[in-house]
């Protein structure tokens, strides 16, 4: 068999037929202009300023859209930017496969692959392209994706394959039928539209915020037209208040802000050697509480050497027993890292012709345990010593022995009668011949980044399909518990209770098939573990598929990559302490971020609540509003997103953030609602004055929220010189606003407050700033509201019996 010729290659690829369909890894460049620029919120402004422009209000226009326009494409040019940095890093790991093209296997890109090219297939290749089946070695695949079982299939020669299958074992050839938009991977919905937004936990909080403010916008919103309508003011007027109400209650520059930190984050962890194929993924990675990963490749380096051959019968020679595994070997249809260790072991420079060829063969799986050769005279097989010994047999002390010496141990069997395929080997049919005594160098860095995990808060665990002497004898050296530890067989008899409490006390795991490392998975998230998963084989797939962040070696089969959220380009685990880290860092940045959006948006809100109670005029303009956030929450929130900004540190979501924000935001709302009716009756109810003061407090507040953002408390000046850039830009920023109003007072619709006024605002922002920091030290009041949404003992029990059905559920 040739295969295609060059000539007959470029014929195809003239006429179309080319795999050249690009699936989704991300956001294309349309979707990042819509969500960026064309989202509903800027779309409800743009149309309400365009009734401004009608009207004839320029600079109303030029403000108010120039906040959010603004907004909207330093985001949308930093993503696109981000995106090309990131296509870039990606095609250092390309994806091929193999094809035979005259007559010579040939390595080429996906996308190359052209109708009726011959592609190789081998354990862990996805199909990229339908097709017919032309050549088979037990090969089986994993067609789930069509079924949703993934039971594996035997294919014959005949037998049609899909993209979107992978092999899990056995080899064979396939002539490509259908490609490109063709395909059957392309033409499923559910398939074609792989890119899935999956939301951190901190992103799922942001999308409540976002849609809470929807729902006040609602309720809101035509408060703001009856209220105008009842003061007789004018449509224009109107509508110029909606402007504002819309812009201070959306957290649009905080939705902006967390993607550009994500895409930067994603940035940042690639100069690891680390791909993150799904961006959110840079913020998971500070939610991590439990990491699970694989002993073979993860603590150890993956190079397999034979260390000793042990017969265990009498009337086998160890030449012998050596000439059968050379057959055994070389008549393998696909050499994983175990069978390659044997070749070298046993042959020398080449393999020799005459051995006996193969009937047939059972490829050795994770789930079998085993593999086997048939051949006219007898079948051999290779596999985990208790799949092939009695547990009672004498060669199971040396197991033991060799295992606890963290060496990996299989059985070398002669099998009277070879089972039929996936079916087990009748224990009276074989016939042990030999122990394989295989070594594999425990990688010198392991403890030092295990460690690195704890001191993250991370608690690590091994989850191998090897014995479990060895892995534990691997875990004790990384530095691991390993006194309470459990193997496969175990796991499987448990009930879903107890199989949780098994998992939590529990941190290795040996003899795990693949669908055990599943159930231990989906049982650490049940209990609230934010779970990463590192693997890099077929066996690790489910696993994978169901973890919270799925991490894969680059060197790991191709369908263990497409499932990956991160690629680890270097191979190396030890790189993942410093991407956790960069995550965690990330997630600081979206923390601090969210403070300084959302506790404006909180007093801004409720002041125009407020004021709407009061029936008094709107207490600042479109344009006073625009410049004003502009200066003091854009500005610092879009240094802090590109990383020129930190903030202090945050731990924790409710206590450290929705706590601030309730306290700055109520406090905020009072004190400036205090300030603007003061204002606006000392001044005979100058509505201009009044606007300018609240201007000013607006100003003095927002920066006061943004240092103690960066860890600096107005009300406590020892903080002062913590982060003399942020003090320096907050100069920066006052200054700025201060000459802009003095130069250009009418374009800024700016009046100077009498002295008095000023006084006013002095007093009453500092004292709102002395109430914010004294109540988040002690928090009395949020302790006081927190208690009323208090979980108790009973109402957890009461939940429960309710589940069971024991009791009547609440209506």
């Amino acid at each position: 068999m040739t295969g295609l010729s060059s000539t007959e290659v470029q014929a195809r690829i003239k006429r179309g037929e080319v795999n050249n369909f690009e699936p989704r890894s991300g956001r294309t460049y349309f979707e990042i202009l819509r969500h960026n620029i064309f989202n509903v919120f800027n779309v409800m402004l743009f149309t309400m300023l365009l009734i401004v422009l009608l009207s004839g209000d320029f600079w109303t226009v030029l403000f108010a859209g120039f906040s959010v326009l603004t907004n909207s494409l330093i985001g949308t040019v930093q993503e696109i930017n981000a995106k090309r940095k990131l296509n870039r890093l990606a095609n250092l790991a390309p994806k091929h496969v193999v094809v035979l093209r005259d007559g010579q296997p040939q390595t080429i890109l996906n996308k190359q692959v052209v109708i009726d090219d011959v592609i190789l297939i081998r354990p862990g290749d996805r199909l990229v392209v339908d097709g017919e089946v032309i050549e088979s070695d037990s090969l089986e695949i994993d067609e789930s994706h069509l079924t949703g079982e993934s039971d594996a299939v035997y294919k014959e020669v005949g037998d049609d394959v899909s993209s979107g299958s992978f092999c899990i074992a056995g080899t064979g050839m396939m002539r490509a039928t259908r490609v490109g938009a063709k395909s059957t991977v392309n033409r499923l919905t559910t398939i074609a539209k792989a890119y899935k937004n999956t939301l951190t936990p901190t992103q799922k909080k942001i999308a409540s915020i976002v849609k809470l403010a929807l729902v006040f916008l609602t309720v809101f919103g035509p408060m703001v037209f009856i209220s105008g309508w009842v003061r007789a003011e004018s449509f224009l007027g109107i509508i110029r208040n909606t402007v504002v109400f819309t812009t201070s209650l959306v957290p649009q520059g905080l939705i902006l802000t967390t993607i550009l930190a994500l895409t930067i984050g994603a940035l940042k962890i690639s100069r690891h050697q680390t791909l993150i194929q799904r961006v959110n993924a840079v913020e998971s990675m500070a939610n991590v509480t439990v990491l699970c990963f694989d002993k073979t490749g993860t603590m150890t380096r993956n190079h397999l050497a034979v260390r000793e051959v042990i017969p265990l019968d009498t009337s086998y020679q160890l030449d012998e027993i050596e000439k059968w595994l050379q057959v055994y070997v070389h008549n393998l249809g696909h050499q994983n890292t175990t069978a390659a260790a044997l070749a070298r072991h046993l042959f020398n420079d080449q393999q020799p012709d005459d051995l006996p060829i193969k009937i047939r063969e059972i490829p050795f799986t994770s789930a079998r345990k085993w593999g086997a050769i048939v051949l006219a005279d007898g079948a051999f097989a290779l596999g985990a010593p208790e799949r092939l010994l009695d547990e009672h047999h004498w060669g199971m002390s040396l197991v033991d022995d060799r295992a606890s010496q963290g060496l990996r141990v299989l059985t070398f069997a002669k099998i009277a009668e070879p089972p039929p395929h996936a079916q087990h080997i009748a224990r009276d049919t074989i016939k042990p011949m030999a122990l394989i005594v295989i070594e594999d160098q425990v990688r010198d860095d392991i403890r030092e980044t295990l460690d690195s995990f704890r001191a993250q808060g991370v608690r690590p665990k091994v989850i191998s399909g090897d014995n479990l002497a060895t892995v534990r004898a691997v875990a004790h050296y990384a530095g691991m518990q390993t006194q309470i530890a459990y193997e496969g067989w175990q796991l499987d008899d448990m009930t879903d209770a107890q199989l949780r409490d098994a998992v939590q006390e529990a941190d290795v795991f040996a003899r795990v098939e693949p669908d055990t490392k599943r159930r231990i998975v989906s049982a650490l998230r049940a209990q609230g573990e934010y779970v990463a998963m590192v693997g890099d084989g077929v066996n690790d797939v489910p696993a994978l598929k169901e973890a919270d962040l799925a991490i894969v070696m680059n060197d790991g089969a191709q369908i263990s990559k497409d499932v990956a959220d991160i690629v680890l380009l270097n191979n190396a685990m030890s790189t993942l302490p410093l991407a956790f880290h960069e995550g965690t860092e990330i997630t600081q940045t979206l923390y601090g971020t969210t403070k300084i959006f959302l506790t404006k948006n909180v007093y801004n809100t409720l002041l125009f609540i407020f004021v709407l109670f009061m029936s008094l005029p709107f207490p600042i303009t479109p344009i006073q509003i625009s410049w004003a956030s502009f200066g003091t929450a854009n500005i610092p929130g879009g240094l802090m997103a590109l990383g020129w900004l930190r903030p202090a540190r945050i731990n924790i979501f409710r206590r450290d953030v929705l706590d601030y924000i309730i306290t700055g935001g109520f406090v905020g709302a009072v004190g400036m609602a205090l300030m603007y009716v003061v204002t606006y009756r000392y001044t005979n109810y100058d509505v201009d004055v009044s606007r300018s003061a609240t201007t000013i407090f607006f100003i003095l507040y927002s920066l006061s929220i943004y240092l103690f953002v960066c860890g600096i408390d107005v009300a406590q000046p020892r903080t002062y010189g913590r982060y003399p850039f942020a003090t320096i830009l907050t100069i920066v920023l006052t200054g700025g606003a201060v000459i802009a109003a003095s130069l250009f007072p009418d374009v800024f619709e700016f009046v100077y407050p009498p002295f008095e006024i000023i006084v006013l605002i002095l007093a009453i922002w500092l004292l709102c700033v002395l109430i914010v920091s004294v109540g988040m030290r002690n928090r009395a009041m949020l302790h006081q509201f927190y208690t009323l949404a208090e979980v108790t003992e009973r109402d957890i029990r009461l939940y429960q019996l309710e589940e069971k059905g024991q009791i009547k559920k609440a209506t």
